[in-house]
C-alpha cells in the first residue's frame, strides 16, 4: 500500500515547483573550479536545477530514469579523459526538493552505467556497454535497493542507453559519425531472466542517429534522444515505428539520458564540466527539468 500511494502522487510531486524557473540550484556546487555555468540553448526551457553528485570525487553522470517517486542517476568514477571505465554508482533524488536521498554502488563489472530505464513498478535497469543490472528499488527513505540479476548482452547488442516502456526495455549502442549503423532495441522485460541475450531476442528496432547519448517514451508514445559530443548538444523527437527525424532542438554539449516523469516533464543530465571533461568549452554539470512545450 505504500509504494501504491507514492505511486497515486507521483504526478503532483514532480508538478510541485515547476511551473517558474529559479536561478537557485540545488546540491552542492564542485570545488575543484570557479567556473561559471556556460550559457546554453533552449535555456526558457529549463525549470529545475541539481548540481550532479560528488562533482569533486570525480563522479561522471551518464544514464537516468524517473520511476516511483524519484529520479535517479547512474555513471562511473574517473577524471581522466583517456579512462572511460570506473566504479559505477547509482543515485536516487527526490524531486520535491532535489535532495540525493539514496545511492548504490553497483558491481565492479560495471565501468560505464551508460543508461537506465524504468521497468515495472519498484524495478529499474541500469545498461553498461554488455551487461543490464536489475534493481529492486527500497521504498526505506535513504536507501536505493539491490541488484537483483544480471544479463550479459551478446551480439550487436549494446548497452549505451536506454529507455523503458510498459513490459519491455529499449537498448540503444553509441555510434560516431562514419560508423556502421546502430539501432534501438525492443527486448521484453522476461527476456532479461536469461543469463545473457542478443539482438534476436528483439521484438522490433529502430535506426539510430550517429552519437545517440539517451532515450525516453513521453507520455504521448513519441520516442525521444539525445545526441551529443563535446561542442555540441540536441534534442530529437523520432517517429517511434520508423525511426525517422521529426523535431530537433538545440541542447547543452554533453547532454546525457532523459526520462519522462508522469507530469509530461523531461529530466536529463549533462556530463560537460565533470573533472574528467571540465577542459570543455561548456560548463554545465546539472541534473535539470524540461518543460518540453517551451522548446524552440
Amino acid at each position: 500500500m505504500r509504494r501504491l500511494a507514492m505511486i497515486v502522487t507521483l504526478a503532483s510531486v514532480f508538478a510541485g515547483g515547476a511551473e517558474a524557473q529559479s536561478d537557485a540550484i540545488s546540491g552542492t556546487r564542485p570545488t575543484f573550479t570557479d567556473r561559471q555555468l556556460t550559457p546554453v540553448p533552449n535555456s526558457a526551457a529549463i525549470l529545475r536545477r541539481l548540481w550532479v553528485p560528488d562533482l569533486d570525487a570525480g563522479f561522471v553522470p551518464q544514464g537516468l530514469t524517473v520511476q516511483d517517486g524519484a529520479v535517479f542517476l547512474a555513471g562511473y568514477f574517473s577524471t581522466d579523459p583517456k579512462q572511460g571505465r570506473g566504479p559505477c554508482r547509482l543515485y536516487s533524488i527526490d524531486p520535491r526538493n532535489l535532495a540525493v536521498i539514496g545511492k548504490l554502488d553497483l558491481p565492479a563489472t560495471c565501468g560505464h552505467a551508460g543508461g537506465a530505464a524504468r521497468g515495472q513498478s519498484g524495478m529499474i535497469y541500469v545498461a553498461d556497454t554488455r551487461q543490464i543490472y536489475a534493481v529492486q528499488l527500497d521504498s526505506n527513505p535513504g536507501k536505493v535497493g539491490a541488484v537483483v540479476r544480471m544479463t550479459k548482452l551478446k551480439g550487436r547488442l549494446l548497452g549505451s542507453f536506454a529507455a523503458g516502456s510498459k513490459d519491455a526495455i529499449w537498448l540503444g549502442g553509441y555510434r560516431r559519425e562514419g560508423d556502421a549503423e546502430t539501432r534501438l532495441y525492443r527486448i521484453p522485460l522476461s527476456a532479461l531472466a536469461a543469463p545473457e541475450i542478443d539482438e534476436t531476442q528483439a521484438t522490433a528496432s529502430l535506426p539510430l542517429p550517429d552519437r545517440a547519448q539517451g532515450a525516453a517514451f513521453a507520455p504521448d508514445g513519441r520516442l525521444w534522444i539525445t545526441r551529443s559530443g563535446s561542442k555540441f548538444g540536441e534534442l530529437v523527437r523520432l517517429d517511434p515505428k520508423t525511426g525517422a527525424i521529426e523535431a530537433r532542438y538545440d541542447m547543452p554539449a554533453g547532454i546525457e539520458d532523459i526520462s519522462f516523469a508522469p507530469d509530461g516533464r523531461l529530466w536529463t543530465v549533462v556530463e560537460a564540466g565533470s573533472r574528467r571533461w571540465n577542459s570543455w568549452t561548456t560548463f554545465f554539470p546539472l541534473v535539470f527539468e524540461i518543460d518540453v512545450a517551451r522548446l524552440r
